[in-house]
């Protein structure tokens, strides 16, 4: 049987409650946003796609490699943008500031090791940020923007990060739903 899979960062409570404030705000705007659920929130380090069930002992092992080399990092959440420019937007996201770049790192690592499964090297360069909407339309996207700028400086904290997750993906008509498979800590 096949899974889709991914390897994330989560957040802390406290972030992601600010970060479903930010979105209560936006709402407002009645722009056509598809927003992503607060429990849902979190920083995709590398995103799998579908593998067989068979293969996750391999996808926990290659993970475990990475984190060995690892050591507990902070991240600051600061500022808001929109992907892929403010003229064009499709994705609402949160900034996420990794000072010593290990987020990077640990992309990096995982794409590279992840190829001997058959899972596709990513050309884009790695940003890491926490998606908190895709919009759908253009509807009211002005006025979304404009409210967006209005939290350029906002500081939605900081979290110390411990450790990475393997999460399952299931699509389901009302959203995705995403099941912790393994937690793997940094030493």
């Amino acid at each position: 049987m096949n899974v889709r899979l991914f390897v994330a960062v989560e957040i802390t409570e406290e972030i992601r409650k600010k970060l479903a404030g930010l979105q209560g705000e936006l709402k407002r705007v009645d722009a056509d946003v598809g927003w992503v659920v607060p429990e849902n929130l979190h920083i995709t380090l590398k995103f799998i796609g579908t593998l067989d069930e068979e293969k996750i002992e391999s996808v926990i092992a290659i993970i475990k490699d990475t984190a060995v080399h690892i050591k507990p990092f902070d991240l600051h959440y600061h500022g808001v943008g929109a992907f892929p420019t403010e003229k064009n937007p499709r994705v609402i996201f949160a900034d996420v500031i990794d000072t010593d770049g290990a987020l990077a790192k640990i992309h990096e690592r995982l794409d590279n090791q992840f190829m001997a499964l058959g899972v596709e090297h990513e050309d884009r360069k790695f940003s890491a940020h926490l998606t908190v909407g895709r919009i759908k339309t253009r509807r009211n996207i002005r006025r979304l923007i404009e409210n967006l700028n209005s939290y350029q400086g906002f500081d939605f904290g900081s979290d110390r990060v411990a450790q990475v997750v393997l999460m399952k993906s299931d699509l389901l008509p009302k959203g995705p739903v995403y099941t912790k498979l393994r937690c793997v800590d940094f030493v």
